[in-house]
């Protein structure tokens, strides 16, 4: 059955190779012409597939809010068009280094921005005229959100001071003062649509958001397989719960039990009606809606940090799995796989509001309404500047 799916797999990404050759010409004339994509004086460089558009969405209502006009640039038709039918961003089409060049020089690009670390960065960073700035896809302490790839962008945009700890502790030789700045997270100034029409009835609202299993053991963070069906089982047997389930969209992509767990919690919250919810549409809307959450070491529960509410973060259950230093596991209270069955008793208790708001301030740093807005657009204003300014180093004067 293992090697049926991997045939089918790769069969389906084929198809989608020659689907997406067939479709160059066609959608580049679709998009290359725009005005708006042209005219565009920041763009975000997103050469993945669509599978990976959730990087994208962390940012892409944040952007569209900009006093600047944003273009996408994609390297492949399938993701562009999912981008114009998801985003109200422009979209532009650069399949190759010759399209980037058209596009630098009959443009108006002053500033490039990133949202990961994908190898195929360097087709737009080997271009020296625009400012590079890395944003990353959320904040987190696991390894990857430190790379030497950081080296490569002008500007690195991070959440608060421990990501630039972090950062600065890891990297030979990297100028923190001169390369970082710290932003917040504007996603939490936003109004988000999406919630559902539930009665304000006294329940909690739990909001179990796992990551995927990842690429390798290092990376196996999630919880769905270890802890998911547990988790969710001992909520939906409690009236006083309401659960949200939000799986990672890479669920399963990579091991069939994380793919099994998956369909096993879907089919549990199905049982009970619209009491509960699983929940595949837009994110955000769950910070201000839900109660407490339930989460593992990603992003989510870095944003969750910023709601000053109850949480609990998974333990990983694989041995191999990298667990940084952290201050929020240090002091969030942690779930083993083996304590799972109790998660409602678990979530009956005091929390320690002051401690959530004081990790807050250090991954965050201030989240008034409106400041992390204000940095980011503080940051973004210097970087487009900085490109109005001649690159090398200044002319020595004459003698």
């Amino acid at each position: 059955m293992h090697r049926f799916r991997r045939l089918a797999r790769i069969a389906a990404q084929a198809r989608t190779q020659v689907r997406n050759r067939l479709d160059r010409g066609s959608f580049a004339a679709r998009c290359n012409t725009d005005p708006a994509a042209l005219g565009a004086p920041v763009a975000l460089y997103f050469a993945d597939g669509p599978e990976n558009l959730y990087q994208l969405h962390q940012w892409d209502r944040v952007l569209a809010a900009l006093p600047w006009p944003v273009v996408v640039i994609v390297s492949r038709p399938d993701t562009g068009r999912r981008v114009l039918a998801e985003t109200s961003l422009p979209v532009y089409f650069a399949p190759g280094s010759t399209y980037l060049e058209d596009l630098l020089a009959h443009g108006t690009l002053k500033t490039v921005l990133y949202v990961n670390h994908l190898p195929l960065n360097f087709r737009m960073l080997r271009f020296a005229s625009p400012v590079h700035v890395h944003l990353g896809h959320g904040e987190s302490d696991k390894d990857s959100s430190v790379t030497n790839q950081n080296k490569a962008y002008d500007r690195v945009l991070v959440a608060g001071p421990a990501a630039r700890e972090r950062v600065a502790g890891a990297l030979r030789e990297f100028d923190d003062a001169a390369h970082v700045r710290e932003v917040g997270r504007p996603q939490l100034d936003l109004d988000y649509p999406g919630a559902p029409d539930w009665p304000d009835d006294g329940t909690t609202r739990v909001l179990y958001a796992p990551t995927w299993e990842g690429d390798r053991a290092s990376m196996a963070y999630g919880s769905v397989a270890s802890h998911g069906v547990a988790l969710v089982s001992s909520l939906v047997a409690d009236p006083r719960y309401r659960v949200i389930y939000r799986p990672h969209p890479r669920t399963g992509v990579q091991d069939p039990a994380y793919a099994a767990a998956d369909r096993r919690i879907r089919a549990l919250l199905s049982e009970h009606g619209e009491r509960h919810l699983v929940d595949v549409g837009p994110y955000g809307w769950q910070w201000a809606f839900a109660d407490v959450c339930v989460t593992d070491l990603s992003s989510v529960a870095y944003d969750w940090l910023a709601t000053a509410k109850p949480m609990l973060v998974t333990v990983p259950t694989e041995p191999r799995t990298t667990l940084p230093p952290s201050r929020l596991l240090a002091e969030v209270p942690r779930l083993h796989a083996a304590d799972a069955p109790r998660t409602a008793v678990l979530l009956d208790g005091d929390w320690p509001r002051d401690r959530m708001l004081a990790l807050s301030e250090h991954y965050f740093g201030d989240t008034a309404d409106g400041a992390s807005t204000r940095r980011f657009q503080s940051a973004l204003d210097e970087a487009l500047r900085l490109a109005d300014e001649p690159i090398g180093p200044a002319s020595a004067a004459p003698e």
